[in-house]
């Protein structure tokens, strides 16, 4: 079997199978060609007349090690591979013989692609994965003996699983093996038309890439920094962790703890909402994006950017979720957490990583409409833009202090705000279909058809959105809301989570202002008392749920939902197409002051009231994640033998 290798002599000796659908058969000889000296073995698809299934391709592709290898690779047929790939695969792979090496993650995956982008900040050459998530499969590299095993494990799993990522991902888990992905990648995923079953993942290229750049062999023997992933390692962790996402050009902030059977994405919340968590203000976050664009350079690029079209806000969000990145990276380097220095680390890299980190975001996230305007000088703007909050933010300071106590309404806030951290920390594995009847806010006038734009960024579960008196219902769980608001993907959890636990359940969801509207209230009225205490009687539901005590047939009609809600920016006063950038830079500024509100009023301006009921919110929720996941049993995060039916995604 020596002629499956090829190459230069000596450690380590790599096989290569790449698996391919036969419509793409053309797309052998490049690869080949890029891998050279090593040599492929190609894996076709053995049923392309079949439904589409990776994991009936990479049974093959795995088995498909050599005996001479001490470790064996696996493509897929849509990869691009860096100029140098072998030399830098080779010398990747001496420098971490015995981990499990990926080559790539694609841009907007949730966990992983901040854990490479942390480690990009960072100065780092490896990123670890994070366990849960699945195993980028573009381009994974195993020890010789490991790949056997995991040819063998994926022989007893049935075609119609589908995903070998995810299959892949608990066999690691299981033997708690750690994977490590390459800083920048050594490959990108072409653009090409899913044979997979994927069309409607998008685009998906690498994370951080830099073609061309100088990667010296001994770049890969600094150790990892980071560990985004730690709560979910056999061995622990101390406290829970966070992610930063980036999609319809906002900022979504989602927190990492240990589970064994939760829902490999719980969702992420506008990071607006859930910023104080981490001990940050939003203040905090945009105070520098003021600074910045008051500045010679920021006046340049808020010139760039007005002049092209680009929305204030989506300026704004680009900023938070990099300030955010920064101040995850400035505290890991700080702490302990993440370790700085290394044989590997090259400091004329460490700018160029953290631009493709911002820029990558900048790709993916932004819906395309917003992506067509950023010509010119636009997009180098907004990375710019992007770079400065990411450097702001590696000072940041998290010790976010705590309110003092309160007067009259300061007992019902602080059982709302109760109520709403413990719904916040509900998951839910499979959340069915939601009808969302929108009620015209008599406020702003905003109504369903600005509730639908805003709901299509919300990605949790199917949503459909109707008018008051749209006909009878089709006994999907039904949802009540106005116009305005920017209900938070964590009051989706719940409703999944009740609806869960409780099927037989009848009667429908309502928000907070929905339902105070209904009752003739006004969220915005100067004495805040009678809403307060109307709220804190309807929702009191939830503690008998929350305690295991409700039953359907004590379920009152209409359950109000704990959950605070702000105004969303598509029934926000609308700016001009074009702005000058005096105005641009004020709409910025009142983009992020519109991001506050009141627990039951969306249009109310920022109040104490208000920010103590968040900060009662926040610590909770803190609290809550640390006993999670300090308590949690050591040991790999899963339960019981491989269970095919649970590794089906429900997306």
């Amino acid at each position: 079997m020596t002629d499956r290798l090829a190459g230069p002599p000596g450690f380590p000796r790599i096989s290569v199978a790449v698996m391919y659908h036969p419509a793409r058969g053309d797309r052998i000889p490049r690869i080949a060609e890029a891998c050279a000296p090593l040599r492929l073995v190609p894996v076709p698809d053995p049923d392309p007349g079949s439904f589409p299934s990776p994991l009936r391709t990479a049974k093959r592709a795995w088995a498909a090690w050599s005996p001479d290898a001490t470790h064996h690779l696996v493509l897929q047929d849509d990869v691009l591979l860096v100029d140098g790939f072998s030399a830098h695969l080779r010398a990747a792979v001496a420098a971490c013989p015995d981990d499990a090496l990926a080559l790539y993650a694609h841009w907007n995956s949730p966990y992983n692609s901040y854990a490479i982008r942390q480690a990009a900040a960072g100065g780092a050459s490896w990123a670890r994965l994070v366990p849960g998530e699945w195993v980028p499969t573009q381009g994974l590299v195993l020890p010789v003996g490991l790949a056997k095993e995991l040819g063998d494990y994926l022989a007893g799993v049935p075609d119609h699983v589908r995903d070998d990522d995810t299959v892949i991902d608990l066999f690691l888990r299981e033997r708690d093996r750690r994977v490590l992905v390459t800083v920048p990648h050594l490959l990108d995923h072409d653009e090409v038309a899913s044979v997979a079953g994927n069309l409607d993942h998008g685009v998906r290229r690498a994370t951080v890439l830099l073609p061309g750049a100088d990667l010296p062999a001994e770049r890969w023997l600094e150790p990892p920094r980071f560990d985004k992933g730690a709560v979910m390692r056999g061995k622990g962790a101390s406290t829970w962790d966070f992610s930063v996402t980036y999609a319809f050009g906002t900022c979504f902030l989602g927190f990492l703890r240990p589970t064994s059977e939760e829902f490999v994405r719980h969702p992420f919340g506008r990071w607006s909402d859930w910023c104080g968590v981490l001990g940050l203000g939003r203040a905090d976050v945009l105070g520098g994006l003021e600074a910045y664009l008051a500045s010679p350079d920021g006046r340049d690029r808020a010139r760039a950017l007005a002049e092209a079209g680009t929305a204030p806000g989506t300026a704004a969000e680009l900023w938070a979720a990099a300030f955010l990145l920064g101040a995850d990276v400035g505290t890991g380097l700080a702490t302990g957490l993440g370790t700085g220095g290394g044989t590997g680390a090259r400091a004329d890299l460490v700018g160029p990583l953290r631009r493709a980190a911002v820029t990558s975001w900048i790709d993916s996230g932004l819906p395309a409409a917003d992506r067509a305007l950023l010509c010119g000088g636009a997009r180098a703007a907004l990375a710019d833009l992007g770079v400065a909050g990411l450097t702001r933010g590696l000072t940041a300071d998290r010790g976010r202090a705590a309110l003092s106590d309160e007067p009259p309404a300061g007992e019902i806030l602080r059982l709302l705000a109760t109520r709403e951290a413990e719904g916040f920390l509900r998951t839910a594995r499979f959340p069915p279909p939601l009808t969302v009847e929108v009620v015209t806010c008599p406020r702003c006038g905003a109504g369903p058809e600005e509730a639908a734009a805003y709901l299509r960024t919300v990605e949790f579960c199917a949503l459909r959105v109707v008018r008051p008196g749209a006909g009878p219902r089709d006994g999907t769980p039904w949802l009540r809301m106005t116009g305005c608001e920017r209900f938070p993907v964590h009051g989706l959890t719940l409703v999944a989570d009740v609806r869960e636990r409780l099927p037989r359940l009848s009667g429908e969801f309502v928000t907070r202002p929905a339902f105070l509207l209904d009752r003739g209230l006004d969220p915005d009225a100067p004495d805040p008392l009678p809403a307060l205490a109307a709220v804190d009687a309807a929702e009191r539901w939830a503690d008998d749920f929350f305690a295991g005590r409700l039953s359907p047939s004590a379920a009152p009609d209409v359950m109000v939902l704990p959950v605070s809600t702000g105004v969303h920016r598509w029934a926000a006063r609308p700016a001009a197409d074009l702005l000058e950038p005096a105005v641009w830079v004020e709409e910025v500024s009142r983009y992020g002051r519109a991001l506050g509100g009141h627990p039951i009023a969306p249009h109310s301006p920022e109040s104490e009231a208000a920010e103590r009921s968040r900060a009662i919110r926040d610590d909770l929720v803190r609290r809550r994640l640390t006993e999670i996941t300090v308590n949690y049993p050591r040991g790999p995060r899963v339960n019981g033998r491989l269970d095919p039916a649970k590794l089906v995604r429900p997306w």
